[in-house]
């Protein structure tokens, strides 16, 4: 009996050994099953791009026109955790100019999974100081411009060659220029906005046939941009057709650059009524597409006139007296700088 009841046992303690060795080897299948699935499940995870906090909202940075752009910061983790900044790219554009910018950032894991995210940057001009309201801002007045090749009859002073006037937009294009747009010289004579010292207006009145053929690929060549003060009853219609990147359109009246008047040179703009010069004001406007600038026709202007180009919407406006505009004047009788055609490059230097 007793060596029957040994035998039992033994055999009991045999089973109980297998089952626990069945049981650990399910328990280690299990445990890999469960690793390899979180492995699995790790690996079908993308990646996150973490962007440290900028200057302004939501990561966002903001800067002076100027200052030179820093990265805030980011970090890049894997499905898994594992820390992947090292393989994050970035893309950072040019932000010298005034303007709303994107940094695009890119990283792709061991997994093939790749995320992107981006971070806004808005570059602004600087608050005005005393230093930039006494400077002021040249805006310079043209007129017509013509080959030396074929010089045309009667050349007179308001002609300027191809040769002189390529040779004055290299000088500003070599020197750093910044050639603001109607809206930033607005916002500068209302004491909003400092401009970078090196900062030049360029227009042209008229719009000339010399205009059209000789300045304008001159001015999409070298990028400068420049205002056209057109005569749109002459060739408004056509010139607004035209696809200029550089070249803004703007008015010199719609058929007010005639005699008529009796103050000035005599342009009839003085002599008319002021519903007259809104239906004038106004056509030109809807042939250009556009009312930001405006130029007396012959620089002749009286009270009414001021008062119908302010009331037809432009933000500026321009007439022939000499000099330099600046924070405070009234920026519907604002003088330029004529640019006559037989100056050196180095008096031309001085003048902005």
């Amino acid at each position: 009996m007793r060596q029957g009841a040994k035998g039992e046992e033994k055999n009991m303690t045999g089973k109980k050994l297998t089952l626990i060795i069945v049981l650990l080897f399910a328990l280690t299948i299990a445990v890999g099953t469960l690793g390899g699935y979180r492995f699995w499940q790790d690996s079908r995870r993308e990646p996150v791009i973490t962007l440290a906090p900028g200057n302004a909202d939501a990561g966002a940075v903001h800067l002076r026109y100027g200052d030179r752009y820093r990265e805030p910061g980011y970090t890049a983790r894997a499905g898994d955790g594992r820390d992947i900044t090292g393989r994050v790219k970035t893309q950072v554009p040019d932000m010298t100019h005034v303007g709303k910018y994107t940094v695009r950032y890119s990283v792709t894991d061991s997994a093939g999974h790749e995320v992107s995210t981006v971070r806004q940057v808005t570059v602004t001009w600087p608050a005005q100081t005393k230093a930039g309201r006494k400077r002021g801002l040249a805006v310079l007045m043209y007129h017509d411009v013509y080959d030396p090749k074929r010089p045309p009859a009667g050349l007179n002073a308001n002609m300027i060659s191809t040769t002189t006037l390529e040779g004055e937009l290299k000088y500003l294009v070599a020197s750093g220029y910044y050639f603001p747009s109607w809206n930033e010289v607005r916002e500068y004579l209302d004491g909003k906005i400092d401009l970078p010292a090196k900062s030049v207006v360029l227009t042209f009145d008229d719009g000339t046939k010399g205009f059209i053929h000789h300045a304008a690929p001159l001015l999409e060549r070298y990028s400068v941009r420049a205002t056209s003060f057109v005569i749109c009853s002459k060739n408004g219609e056509a010139m607004a057709k035209k696809n200029y990147r550089h070249i803004d359109l703007e008015s010199h009246s719609y058929n007010m650059h005639r005699p008529g008047g009796k103050i000035g040179h005599g342009g009839v703009m003085t002599a008319l009524s002021d519903q007259e010069r809104l239906a004038d004001l106004k056509r030109s406007q809807e042939i250009l597409g556009s009312r930001n600038a405006f130029a007396y026709p012959f620089g002749d202007y009286n009270d009414g006139c001021r008062k119908s180009v302010k009331k037809a919407g432009f933000k500026v406006a321009f007439t022939t007296a000499y000099g330099k505009i600046h924070p405070g004047d009234d920026p519907y009788l604002l003088s330029r700088v004529r640019v006559n055609g037989n100056i050196s490059l180095e008096t031309f230097r001085k003048m902005i």
